[in-house]
């Protein structure tokens, strides 16, 4: 049995989730099935919460590495395309969300075979469209007689668009924007013994797992150019996504990055070098999430 618990000097509120597996016995430990999984989150005033999984890696660690292996049994990972994904790091780096994870969360993904993969465009037009077209191309066969070796485009993805999911075979592969001179990520698909020893596909699960990023605090000012007001902040996304059926693994609290010419020290589109990198989960149907996300999207402040 693995138990997860937090202790502080602070005043908390802690709450112990205990959920118990019992469909294989013995205990299976780590990210196997029939597990025990043992979470537990602690709360004080003017801070975030943590919820401690065994199976998912935290979002300090994913902003940290810049990597994210899941275990085998998720349905589908959506992969958030930051504001000002646009942005060339060399030239002007301080007008990225983050120096971490800039251009997709994470930058290095790893995945098992059946685990779907979809993209969301968060690149807000501040005052142009940034619409974006990602290709996945396979590493292990990068060229042929026409160019790179492409195995999936999302084609043109306006704002708040999402992709239509794709399964990758087993192989390494790299996420390529094709509209801006973005880094470039990876994705690895590993085998799932899971899936080999039923023999069936069914033994993937359900879960859509995915990363947003959003200001920690309420922004001094949350109108876009046209006046409309962006309510998005780690408080009103805690609330929001948990209304939605999504839930909140865990946060990671970061700030980046100054901006010595610009009022109030942040670049304009970010208004606030205090982000917060939220890792979430959720049960419902991939394309009841997207569309929640889509509007999550909107009612961030990045307008």
């Amino acid at each position: 049995m693995s138990f997860a618990f937090v202790t502080s000097t602070k005043k908390l509120t802690i709450c112990v989730f205990l959920v118990i597996s019992i469909a294989s016995f013995p205990l299976s430990f780590g990210n196997s099935p029939g597990n025990i999984l043992v979470s537990a989150y602690a709360q004080e005033e003017d801070s975030s919460f943590t919820t401690v999984s065994p199976a998912i890696p935290s979002a300090e660690s994913i902003h940290t590495t810049e990597s994210l292996e899941l275990p085998p049994n998720i349905g589908t990972f959506v992969m958030l395309i930051p504001n000002e994904a646009h942005e060339r790091w060399e030239e002007e780096p301080h007008k990225l969300v983050t120096d971490k994870n800039a251009y997709s969360i994470p930058t290095n993904l790893i995945i098992h075979e059946g685990t779907e993969l979809a993209f969301l465009n968060a690149d807000a037009p501040w005052d142009t469209p940034h619409p974006q077209n990602i290709e996945i191309v396979n590493k292990d066969n990068n060229e042929t007689s026409d160019g790179p070796a492409g195995v999936y485009s999302t084609g043109t993805l306006d704002y708040t668009n999402s992709s239509e999911p794709v399964t990758l075979p087993v192989g390494s592969y790299s996420i390529i924007n094709t509209e801006y001179q973005a880094k470039e990520g990876t994705v690895t698909v590993l085998e799932n013994s899971q899936n080999r020893n039923n023999n069936s596909s069914s033994s993937i699960g359900s879960p859509v797992i995915g990363g947003f990023y959003t200001p920690t605090n309420q922004v001094e000012n949350n109108r876009d150019n046209d006046g409309n007001t962006h309510p998005g902040s780690l408080a009103y996304y805690r609330q929001a996504f948990s209304e939605n059926g999504i839930s909140i693994l865990s946060e990671h609290n970061f700030t980046y990055s100054a901006c010595d010419y610009c009022p109030g020290g942040y670049w304009p589109d970010n208004k606030s070098g205090d982000h917060t990198l939220i890792v979430f989960s959720s049960e419902r149907p991939l394309g009841e999430v997207l569309v929640t996300l889509e509007k999550m999207v909107r009612d961030n402040v990045y307008v």
